[in-house]
């Protein structure tokens, strides 16, 4: 992978990237696996001619810590204007977790934008009223069970040389920033504009989103979910890091919302 970094007065971005058309934005969930290992399963399952941009979002994977108070709007803005200067003539979000409310703050700042695609994206509801269904109960009750299935299906997907690369590389970035880096990052979340308005996806963008089956109508009611005629919620998976069990099909989905 190719990998560049750009100082900005938030502070050093760095991302792997791909030149191509169609250009599909890969946005990662919160937390220190980079954004470029996570989806390397599904970009490799992308025909050659389609770029990438995977970005590390700021105190996190190989980016640099952040400089002054943000948010997530403030970065994605950031985010908008490099994934702009690709000058791609369609481009895809592809959106794990946190990853969607980067989305949401971006999706009119990037040019050409042809789709949106979230794997389990941050909802306003899982944060501000979460369920209480005994499914999402049960779900939160061992995050050791999450850890284990991570492992094992990294394990599956990745060769013995790859899988011990992801790793080492995780615990290296997160041995990069201390506390206060985390606490930034955090606050960068927790004080976004997202939680306070009704910010939807457009009618015009067709939306695919991919979730276990016990979210799927949390889904349905979300504002990931738009009117377009080609969105639909797509139920698929065990765990909240499906494109780790399922990196063809994603790749495959991302194909198809190209042609829609």
């Amino acid at each position: 992978m190719q990998r560049r970094e750009i100082e900005t007065e938030l502070g050093k971005i760095n991302f792997a990237y791909r030149k191509g058309d169609p250009l599909v934005v890969f946005l990662n969930g919160f937390g220190s696996f980079d954004t470029g290992q996570s989806f390397s399963k599904v970009i490799e399952s992308l025909p050659n001619e389609y770029g990438y941009f995977a970005s590390d979002y700021l105190n996190s994977g190989f980016s640099g810590k952040s400089l002054k108070d943000y948010t997530v709007s403030d970065e994605a803005t950031k985010l908008a204007k490099i994934i702009n200067d690709f000058n791609a003539k369609k481009v895809i979000i592809l959106a794990h977790s946190i990853g969607g409310v980067y989305a949401m703050q971006m999706k009119d700042k990037i040019n050409n934008l042809k789709a949106f695609v979230g794997i389990e994206p941050t909802t306003r509801e899982i944060i501000l009223n979460p369920p209480k269904e005994p499914a999402y109960v049960e779900k939160n009750k061992d995050m050791a069970k999450l850890q284990e299935k991570i492992e094992a299906d990294l394990k599956e997907s990745l060769s013995p040389e790859e899988n011990k690369k992801f790793w080492a590389t995780t615990e290296q970035n997160a041995q990069r920033f201390d506390e206060k880096d985390n606490l930034n990052a955090q606050a960068a979340y927790e004080n976004d504009s997202f939680w306070k308005d009704s910010t939807r996806i457009s009618d015009k963008t067709p939306s695919i989103v991919i979730t276990e089956k016990y979210r799927e109508n949390e889904y349905k009611r979300s504002e990931y979910v738009s009117n377009n005629s080609q969105s639909k919620v797509v139920v698929m998976g065990d765990s909240h890091y499906i494109h780790f069990e399922y990196p063809k099909k994603i790749a495959e989905i991302v194909e198809e919302v190209i042609d829609f």
